[in-house]
This record gives structure tokens, C-alpha cells and sequence, in this order.
């Protein structure tokens, strides 16, 4: 993919808007679809948002497009965006059939959808993977990638290297899982500190501020892992699982299990944020994670 190769994005959303705003701030030129008439306007918001991230940012156009079949003309990479739902994501991509040019890779933003899925009976199956971003999609630079039945390796490659390119940096899942890595990972935490908030161990903005001024910090430069190494005094994974196996095992036997919230839960949870703080707007948000992704680079 060249920097001026033109870009599809077939729902403008938060995340699709964030998808058309990095592509069009490496300079391409981003064709995007959605009914709602404020997607263009939401989707240059998010461009002028992501020029004010990186140094050198281009400003490539971000237009709109009648139709998919508009939109994919002449576009090397596809980017699906329409809120989660297999039958819609499934017509979606149905619609593609005919118009796509023969070289587009077909990425989907799904979190819990599989390629294996969505891409059953199309012909493009092979071009089609799942390119979950976090969000905003163009502050935080990790991308999960994960391809399906039919997708051949060429076609991951390719998506990665058009990533990087992007200024991403894409993590390959090796399979197709419910949520991938990012949304399985975030579950757990969120389903404990859902069931503290619920118990009464812990209030709302006292969890959030301990895992953000603390247990995440080592998270941002390290990983989960790598922290709990380092914090450990072990050198591998398996001397660590040796050294704490009592400890783990029955702190692990009390943590929460439900698989749905309990009625009980919900109406603790409700009565705990009661008057929470607003969430910041996407460009504050982006900002903000952009000064923690700088804080994190390695140096050197």
C-alpha cells in the first residue's frame, strides 16, 4: 500500500471515524459510507484530532461515498465498521461481492465476531481478517490481527505491513476466540472489579485510580506478565508459577465467577456510580494516551 492509496470505510462510527482519521493522517485517501449524515463531520473531527498526535501527520481527504461499491473502487484496504451483528456485518460484506477489486484486503473491526464466519461463502474469504483496534482507534497503536479458515498467511502479512506503515504495531492471534486478546483480558479485570464495586470493597473512582497510578503503570511498559516477573524475583514464567502456586491457587479460588452480573450486583453498581465523573471527549482522550504511550517508549 502507498501512503496515496485509497481507503474504504463502510461504517463511520466512533470506531470507523477513528479508522478513516488514521489512514487519512498517513496522507490516503479515505472514502467513507455510513447513513448517518454527521459521520463526515465526525470523521474530520477525528483526522483533526490525530494531526495533533504525531509530528509530520499528513492530511489526506477523507470523503464520502454514496455506496460501498463507490467506496471500494480502485481501494487496497477495506475496513468494516458497522455496529457488531453477524446478519449485518454478513450483508455488509455481501454487498462487496463484484465490486471489490481483486487485490483489496478486507479487514473487519469486530470484537467478537471470527474472519471464519463472516467470511463463509464469499469469495474473497481468503482476503477477509479481523483488525480489531483499541480505541481511539488512531492514539493507541496496537492492532489485533487474526484471520480465519480461509485466510492465507499472505494476507496477514500484507495486512501487517500495511499497518506498520500506518504507524501500528499489529499483534497476530494465532486463533479465533470470542473477543481475541485485548476484550478477553479486559473482561476478567472488569468482571472483578464490577464484583468489588458490587461488594462494597472498593468504590468506583478508588479502583480506577488504583489500577491507573498503579498496577497498570508496570502494564504500560511491560506488559501483565513481564511485571509480575519482575516484581516477583523469578526469571521464567514457570519459576513464578512454582514460587506462588499456594498463594495463587487460593486467591484465584475467590475471585469472582459469575458469568452474568446478579441482580443483587447490579443494583450495588448502580447505587456506587451514582454521580461519576463524565468520561473526557475523544480528542482530551486521545491526548491523554498519547502522552502515556510517549511516557512508556522504551529508551534509547
Amino acid at each position: 500500500m502507498t501512503r496515496a492509496a485509497p481507503v474504504a470505510i463502510i461504517g463511520a462510527g466512533e470506531i470507523g471515524s477513528g479508522w478513516a482519521a488514521l489512514f487519512a493522517s498517513y496522507g490516503a485517501e479515505v472514502r467513507i459510507v455510513d447513513p448517518d449524515p454527521r459521520a463526515l463531520e465526525r470523521s474530520r473531527d477525528a483526522l483533526a484530532c490525530a494531526r495533533t498526535l504525531r509530528k509530520g501527520a499528513e492530511s489526506g481527504r477523507i470523503l464520502r461515498s454514496a455506496n460501498a461499491a463507490d467506496a471500494v473502487r480502485g481501494a487496497v484496504w477495506v475496513q468494516e465498521s458497522v455496529p457488531e451483528g453477524l446478519v449485518l456485518k454478513r450483508t455488509v460484506l455481501a454487498s462487496l461481492e463484484g465490486v471489490l477489486p481483486p487485490d483489496a484486503i478486507v479487514a473487519s473491526s469486530t470484537s467478537t465476531l471470527g474472519a471464519s464466519v463472516l467470511g463463509e461463502g464469499r469469495s474473497f474469504a481468503n482476503r477477509l481478517l479481523v483488525a480489531h483496534p483499541l480505541y481511539p482507534v488512531y492514539a493507541v497503536p496496537v492492532v489485533e490481527l487474526c484471520g480465519g479458515r480461509e485466510t492465507t498467511q499472505a494476507t496477514i502479512a500484507r495486512a501487517a505491513e500495511t499497518l506498520r506503515l500506518a504507524g501500528r504495531e499489529p499483534i497476530i492471534v494465532q486463533r479465533e476466540l470470542p473477543g481475541l486478546v485485548a476484550n478477553r483480558l479486559t473482561a476478567a479485570l472488569l468482571r472483578e472489579a464490577l464484583d468489588l464495586v458490587a461488594q462494597g470493597a472498593i468504590g468506583v473512582r478508588d479502583l480506577d485510580h488504583l489500577v491507573s497510578r498503579g498496577i497498570a503503570t508496570g502494564w504500560a511498559t511491560r506488559g501483565p506478565l513481564a511485571t509480575e516477573l519482575a516484581g516477583s524475583g523469578a526469571s521464567t514464567l514457570d519459576e513464578f508459577l512454582k514460587d506462588t502456586e499456594g498463594p495463587m491457587a487460593a486467591l484465584l479460588a475467590s475471585l469472582a465467577d459469575w458469568r452474568a452480573m446478579p441482580p443483587w450486583g447490579r443494583e450495588a453498581l448502580r447505587r456506587a456510580t451514582q454521580g461519576a465523573v463524565a468520561m473526557p471527549g475523544e480528542c482530551e482522550w486521545a491526548a491523554m494516551i498519547g502522552r502515556v504511550m510517549k511516557a512508556a517508549e522504551p529508551s534509547g
